[in-house]
């Protein structure tokens, strides 16, 4: 990519670690970067918006117009995972299944996407979720719940549905 971040201004944001080969596109905006990691051969595309706790294993892909809010707790993409377009994922939201009040109402926790996994255009990954290596997240789903290891998750109506698993 021309005109990609170079490693001494990533380092700038707050990312502790750059690896080698990569290319962020500096129209990725970073915000209050707090230990961040980013690996080997990772590849962060055009106007998606960074902030919070961070780390990124070797290979990651993020495609344009992500946004991801490491705020509430770590946001983990291990080795090999993706996001496409539109994605976002918390890790602090407001909690709107509460009885309490309205400031106190808050939901935080890590989230995780394991090894291997490719989450489609337009999700929305809620705090405390755990994504299994190799699961495979249809377009413009909710995640708010664990995914299985090997899962293929589409969005029908008010929930997710597992509809398969993905072969070895």
């Amino acid at each position: 990519m021309v005109g990609g971040y170079e490693r001494n201004e990533l380092m700038d944001f707050g990312f502790v670690h750059v690896g080698e080969d990569i290319t962020v596109s500096r129209d990725t905006k970073f915000y209050d970067i707090r230990d961040g990691i980013i690996g080997n051969g990772v590849r962060i595309d055009d106007y998606s918006i960074l902030t919070g706790s961070i780390v990124f294993g070797d290979y990651v892909h993020i495609s344009p117009f992500c946004f991801l809010s490491g705020t509430g707790g770590v946001i983990e993409m291990k080795d090999r995972s993706g996001i496409g377009s539109h994605v976002s994922v918390f890790t602090k939201s407001a909690d709107y299944r509460s009885t309490l009040e309205i400031g106190d109402r808050k939901v935080t926790g890590p989230v995780v996407i394991g090894y291997r996994c490719q989450v489609g255009s337009g999700c929305r990954i809620l705090p405390d979720v755990t994504i299994g290596d190799d699961a495979s997240i249809g377009s413009n789903a909710v995640i708010s719940v664990d995914v299985a290891p090997r899962a293929i998750v589409v969005s029908r109506g008010l929930g997710i549905v597992t509809v398969g698993t993905r072969r070895r």
